[in-house]
């Protein structure tokens, strides 16, 4: 038996015990009568609102039954298992149920989330700069999550200065970069095994988990709570990983019945961490075909996201949806409300983003017509609005140039009658001379005299 030392999708950092639920099935004809009568209805629509595990509830003081807990849970039991959809694997079954509030928040999503969006879209110059910064910060939590102990902000260095990975942890970020690069340019294909192995051969190349790649496991092994060193999970055993992969690809491919593609989307996600095909990297494995499947299907706003990001600020949540499915029958419930719920966080921040952006883009305006009242021409205004709200960013003289399409005597006059008035100052930028802001203070005394 094979321990899996670098724990691929929980108990990284977390004892995360979690009580499993009684046994019910003995004790559901107490509660059958009641659930077909709907007595107690507006409070399983309350306790499935939210999808509350066995510990969330057993403590609760507006149980139907006073302090009998179990016939509460075996009600709430009797009550999903009704509404359960079931889904197979090989002899592997898990069920699942699309309570009113899951299928309200899906249809929120693709309306408020992504139309929305659409509505007040960013600018193009806006969507490229977030676009990049976005698959940056997916590598880097990605990583992050796995226990990559680089800083966020050495990582951004290292990615956007496109500097060679120094070490483990910088390495496996550099990996997910491109992985993600890799999955964007096959969003077409029909996903195989030959796709997942060379997905998880980009994302461990120079890494410890490196000797894991370019096939599936053939040892058994287990996931430890490395706290106490107790079992966490046991995968499904080596000789039964071709079977289930091929299953979960012909899942992922095919739509004999509909899905909702973020329902299906985080099945494939929970499943690979469920299957363990890999010895290790499988975590890494799940999300970036979670992020696969959801480009598949047309969400094209996934790749201006960083879902592990919301993962990661959540961590404690993500482990205990996985640990929920499996401790009550396999139940992957729990697993779609956090999927959902790390979405849109990650859409949250998008929108802030794109409002943020509105706001600096009106603000640059109003600086630009103010200037202009002040006998700047219509090109210096323009530059001085636009470096106001972008205080780190400078200016070639090319670049002013070009933008203008000025030849080089006319934008050096330009520039320095704008250094002139202490509005922006000269710098450098490698070997080039580059301008930018003076300082907010100045523009706003240039302004007001």
């Amino acid at each position: 038996m094979v321990k899996c030392v670098n724990l691929a999708y929980i108990f990284n950092t977390f004892n995360m015990k979690l009580e499993k639920p009684p046994s019910s099935a003995e004790n559901y004809t107490d509660v059958v009568d009641l659930v077909f009568g709907r007595q107690h209805a507006e409070f399983l629509e309350n306790i499935d609102s939210r999808y509350l595990y066995w510990d969330e509830i057993k403590h609760r003081k507006d149980l139907p039954f006073g302090k009998d807990t179990f016939k509460a849970w075996n009600l709430i039991k009797m009550n999903r298992l009704f509404n359960y959809k079931t889904i197979s694997f090989d002899s592997y079954s898990f069920n699942y149920y699309l309570t009113s509030a899951l299928q309200k928040e899906l249809h929120e999503f693709d309306l408020k989330m992504i139309g929305g969006l659409y509505e007040n879209p960013v600018t193009d110059f806006d969507k490229i700069e977030y676009l990049q910064n976005s698959l940056l910060e997916e590598a880097i939590a990605s990583s992050q999550i796995e226990g990559a102990a680089t800083t966020t902000k050495v990582a951004w260095e290292m990615l956007k200065g496109g500097r060679k990975p120094r070490n483990h942890s910088e390495q496996m970020i550099f990996n997910n970069l491109r992985a993600i690069k890799f999955i964007e340019e096959g969003a077409d294909k029909k996903i195989d095994k030959t796709l997942i192995v060379e997905l998880h051969k980009i994302m461990t190349v120079k890494t410890s988990a490196e000797e894991c790649a370019g096939d599936y496991r053939h040892d058994k092994i287990y996931v430890q709570d490395h706290v106490d060193g107790e079992i966490a999970h046991i995968p499904p055993d080596w000789d039964k990983i071709e079977k289930l992969m091929d299953g979960l690809c012909e899942f992922a491919n095919t739509d004999k019945e509909f899905i909702h593609p973020i329902i299906k989307a985080s099945i494939l996600h929970f499943m690979i961490g469920y299957i363990h095909p890999f010895k290790d990297g499988n975590g890494r494995t799940a999300r970036a075909l979670f992020y696969w499947y959801l480009l598949k299907k047309d969400y094209s706003l996934v790749k201006n996201i960083s879902i592990s990001r919301a993962i990661l600020e959540s961590r404690i949540q993500y482990d205990k949806a996985f640990l929920k499915t499996e401790q009550d029958q396999n139940d992957l419930t729990y697993f779609f409300v956090y999927s959902i719920k790390s979405l849109r966080v990650a859409f949250e921040s998008l929108v802030r983003y794109r409002d943020k952006k509105k706001n600096e883009r009106e603000q640059g305006n109003l600086i630009a017509y103010k200037l202009l009242g002040k006998g700047l021409s219509k090109r210096q205004a323009d530059l001085v609005g636009y470096l106001y709200i972008k205080e780190q960013t400078s200016v070639s003289m090319k670049e002013y140039a070009s933008k203008h399409d000025i030849v080089r005597q006319t934008a050096r006059k330009d520039l320095n009658d704008l250094v002139r008035l202490n509005l922006i100052e000269e710098g450098k930028r490698g070997k080039n001379v580059v301008f930018k802001i003076a300082q907010k203070k100045g523009v706003d005394k240039y302004l007001s005299n």
